[in-house]
């Protein structure tokens, strides 16, 4: 009796052992093939470097479309700060093992507003929806009416500037 509860007591504890190496399951697991993507960080360089081509700065959109997807903020970040911006995308593309693309779209999110940002992503990690930072902003119609109505005020003040440094509004 003392040898068969021995041996059920090994079965599981070699059963237990085994399942801490396979991959996870459920929603905040991540696969196999997303581990082995991640970019690696170097310690004497204190800096996160690709490991893929499909993970280095030009893989996924450019700053024009950080500006269309999330604004002006994550745009200037990008354009004025580009080594700040990609080791912030390498880092979230290690830490949450996922592409380009949705780490750039994380990140424009979180350079726009950090506060919104982390909101949606507790509410994301609390069952809520998941919000898809990577295509947000890119339907043609609403770009078009973008397009329309920033070439409207651009007129709309290039005429009342020009007017203004032409003494037309000025009082006698």
């Amino acid at each position: 009796m003392n040898i068969i509860l021995f041996f059920a007591v090994v079965c599981i504890v070699v059963a237990k052992s085994a399942v801490a190496f396979t991959p996870g399951f459920g929603s905040n697991a991540r696969s196999i093939s997303n581990l082995s993507m991640a970019p690696r960080y170097d310690k004497s360089s204190d800096k996160w470097f690709p490991t893929k081509p499909e993970e280095e700065s030009g893989a996924a959109y450019g700053a024009v479309g950080s500006l269309i997807r999330a604004g002006p903020k994550s745009f200037l970040m990008r354009v004025f700060n580009q080594d700040q911006y990609d080791q912030a995308v390498l880092k979230y593309m290690s830490k949450e093992g996922c592409s380009r693309g949705e780490a750039q779209g994380n990140m424009d999110a979180f350079f726009e507003n950090p506060n919104d940002w982390t909101y949606y992503k507790l509410q994301e990690k609390n069952g809520g929806f998941k919000r898809d930072w990577e295509n947000a902003n890119t339907d043609p119609k609403q770009l078009v009416l973008t397009g329309a109505w920033s070439a409207v005020l651009l007129v709309f003040f290039g005429i009342f500037i020009s007017d203004c440094l032409a003494g037309k509004y000025a009082t006698p």
